[in-house]
């Protein structure tokens, strides 16, 4: 499994490309609160499968929680979650939680600055191309609803293109 988070801001993403007037500012409406809410997920690269949830904060405890839900969706598997050396990953809480459940999973952290080997991050910008960026939002709540209405909406199919899942030949 891959397992990476992701920031939700009220604030609407800027295209780093866009087309505007020479000597003119491109500008997006923008509510100037600082709420923000974060997006775990983890997903099989083999089989496009995965569980995504959205957190208030993004620290060592929901980390745990994540995984535990994680354990308790694939619950007939062993897991090898591959993710960043993000900070909450290296606390004491997590350490321990990993040490409880070493039985059922094992985590592999990726090295530092390498998003191109975590498949996830494709699904990230996917995510910010069509839902996040020059997009305004009514309220934190909302924009978290839509993603997790795109997320679950979004055609298995294309989660395995994204993903770059190789379908096992049969013979």
């Amino acid at each position: 499994m891959k397992m990476d988070e992701t920031d939700i801001h009220l604030c609407p993403d800027l295209k780093t490309k866009s087309l505007h007037l020479k000597g003119k500012q491109v500008v997006v409406k923008s509510p100037g609160q600082k709420e923000v809410a974060y997006l775990f997920g983890s997903v099989n690269p083999l089989t496009g499968e995965g569980l995504y949830e959205i957190y208030e904060q993004k620290t060592s405890c929901e980390f745990c929680f994540h995984v535990d839900h994680l354990l308790e969706t694939f619950s007939n598997y062993f897991i090898f979650l591959v993710g960043d050396n993000a900070p909450s990953l290296d606390s004491a809480v997590t350490i321990n939680f990993l040490k409880e459940h070493q039985d059922r999973i094992e985590f592999v952290p990726l090295p530092t600055y390498s998003p191109t080997l975590n498949e996830i991050e494709r699904l990230w910008k996917l995510i910010r191309d069509n839902l996040t960026r020059n997009y305004f939002y009514a309220g934190l709540e909302q924009e978290c609803q839509a993603i997790m209405d795109y997320l679950e909406t979004l055609p298995f199919q294309d989660v395995v293109d994204l993903l770059g899942v190789v379908k096992k030949l049969t013979t």
